[in-house]
């Protein structure tokens, strides 16, 4: 080689020394792999997948809040615990007691607002659970709507205000609780 480029004699003496391409990209592959069999267990992917289910609960309330007051109609959510599921619906007023009607859409998916957990890739939840308090005797403690004003209420019978309206979505060893505050209809995550 040295013959071929005319470089120095004591620059053809010396050894040269490094990693072919095919050596080094068997590291980086092999690394890549590592990572990939220890990043998952150290990132709190749970945290995050309960984090977005609470999200989810809480703009289903915001939303059914906003279109009661928008449309100056009824609008309601629930919340079902053995499905781990939020609808959005409105109540159909000419049946007595007032019935759920699940047609309203959602903002972005234009799809029916009927979001399960257990079918989303990035929201999830081991357990749901609701604490539903109202100022009065209310037979549809699952389920809440908001009047023109956007004060929450039970649904049967209509006139029974909320006072407490909480859901507890747990996984692993995490808690996030979406809170839903009476007459103000504000809506929290702790």
């Amino acid at each position: 080689m040295c013959r071929w480029l005319r470089f120095r004699k004591e620059h053809c003496n010396r050894r040269q020394y490094g990693y072919t391409l095919v050596e080094l990209s068997l590291v980086v592959l092999i690394l890549v792999i590592m990572a990939a069999a220890i990043i998952p267990s150290l990132m709190p992917a749970d945290i995050g997948k309960l984090q977005v289910a609470a999200q989810e609960i809480a703009d289903a309330m915001r939303f059914a809040r906003s279109e009661a007051m928008r449309l100056r109609e009824p609008h309601g959510f629930q919340v079902s615990y053995t499905n781990k599921q939020v609808r959005v619906f409105r109540p159909d007023t000419g049946a007595v007691p007032w019935t759920r009607v699940y047609d309203i859409y959602h903002p972005v998916s234009k799809k029916l607002y009927d979001i399960r957990f257990d079918e989303q890739l990035f929201a999830a939840a081991d357990s749901v659970s609701t604490v539903t308090e109202y100022r009065g005797a209310c037979n549809t403690t699952a389920s809440a709507y908001f009047d023109a004003n956007g004060i929450p209420r039970c649904l049967d019978p209509q006139t029974v205000l909320l006072e407490r309206y909480d859901v507890t979505l747990k996984t692993g060893t995490h808690e996030l609780v979406v809170s839903l505050e009476p007459i103000t209809g504000q809506v929290t995550i702790k």
